[in-house]
């Protein structure tokens, strides 16, 4: 059945509270334009802001009640907890530094969590937070918008399923041009991505670097083990890298390579990877969405299609529109909302209830070790170990 566009019989409606989301917040408004997708959250709560007015006049757009657009997260968890009505998850679209604070609070409190990536800026944290979560199987979630592309779990399915033999090279690139220029000229978004005090240890590695690495590791299912890495910043006034190459040695004898940068002229969202095994290729870029490449050992290119009848089961069973009508960014985000909903309604058994995994804690957790691991490597100029999780 697709995902998006189901709408009867009806089903519950999860209650969501947003933290962050005010004016001037760009990745909550599609956070929101997601879960509508959906049509399975209605957003009921929050702190949309630090700034009182700001946070009331998001409540307000919002039609959430006033005595539930709150001050802090604090009272936001204990309010929640308490309430018969209270929220069935907290989805938290503030900058990473205040990340962590509002998932220890609402996971003491028992409240399910979905958190923008990167889910934390040090790896102690995202270890505290998989322990909070782990008492109760909470389900808790971070975002990696990619993996709910159709032909990206495709790829998955087929590499897993044998289709291009035995994998032997991964490659990821992630390249935007919206730094190659003056940072200063970006607003707030700009600014804070190269302050280490807001975006943790890393730039570019962090912010697109960790959707690249997740997508290597969620399409091959192979852990990477080690990494050598080069973080560059090559824009003056950034204060954090803008560019990075990571060789990098995954479970099984393969090897990878990861080359993101926010300062790539002529590049817009460039995310695309290569999965090369012993009998053919594997290409996915995110700016053509719609196909999958597979270039097999001695014989003709194939084309795969979303909405083809030879889709693998996986990615049919996110499929919302006919082939030729494109589903993009915004289906992407919702079919991991869509699977989000699912997860909350299966309660204590959420693992089990999806067919394709969730990006969990554990998830977040790498991308968090990805930004430490490589920069150690980068300072030293030596391969680290990445570590087993």
């Amino acid at each position: 059945m697709p995902n998006l566009i189901s709408d009867i019989p009806a089903r519950k409606r999860i209650r969501a509270g947003m933290i962050g989301g005010g004016r001037g917040s760009f990745f909550a408004g599609i956070h929101r334009a997601a879960m509508r997708l959906t049509g399975r959250f209605d957003v009921v709560a929050g702190v949309f802001s630090s700034d009182a007015a700001v946070s009331r006049e998001a409540g307000q757009a919002l039609r959430v009640a006033p005595d539930r657009t709150y001050r802090t997260f604090a009272e936001m968890a204990d309010a929640e907890a308490a309430r018969e009505d209270g929220i069935d998850v907290a989805v938290i679209v503030t900058p990473n530094h205040l990340h962590f604070e509002p998932c220890r609070l609402f996971l003491e409190a028992g409240i399910p969590v979905i958190c923008d990536k990167p889910l934390v800026n040090a790896s102690t944290e995202a270890e505290a937070l998989i322990r909070l979560a782990a008492r109760n199987d909470t389900f808790a979630a971070v975002t990696y918008t990619y993996t709910g592309y159709p032909m990206v779990r495709d790829a998955r399915a087929r590499v897993l399923n044998g289709e291009i033999g035995e994998v032997k090279f991964l490659y990821v690139e992630y390249l935007l041009e919206w730094l190659a220029g003056d940072p200063a000229k970006l607003g707030k978004g700009g600014v804070w991505r190269g302050d280490p005090g807001k975006a943790g240890p890393t730039g570019a590695l962090g912010d697109v670097g960790t959707h690249a690495f997740n997508i290597l590791e969620f399409v091959s299912g192979r852990r990477c083990t080690a990494v050598n890495a080069k973080l560059s910043t090559t824009v003056d006034g950034f204060g954090l890298d803008d560019t990075a190459v990571v060789q990098m040695e995954f479970e099984g004898g393969a090897d990878g390579v990861l080359w993101c940068s926010l300062a790539a002229p002529g590049h817009r969202n460039g995310l695309r990877f290569k999965i090369v095994g012993t009998k053919g290729t594997l290409e996915w870029r995110q700016e053509q969405p719609e196909t999958l490449q597979l270039s097999r050992l001695g014989k003709a290119d194939l084309t795969y299609r979303r909405g083809a009848e030879d889709m693998t089961e996986e990615a049919a069973a996110c499929v919302s529109l006919p082939a030729g009508n494109p589903e993009a960014y915004l289906e992407a985000l919702a079919v991991l909302y869509s699977d989000y909903a699912d997860a909350l309604e299966a309660g204590p058994g959420w693992r089990a209830a999806q067919r394709t995994p969730l990006a969990d804690l554990t998830e977040g957790l790498r991308g968090v070790l990805l930004s430490e691991v490589c920069v150690r490597s980068s300072e030293t100029k030596t391969w680290q170990a990445f570590p087993q999780t």
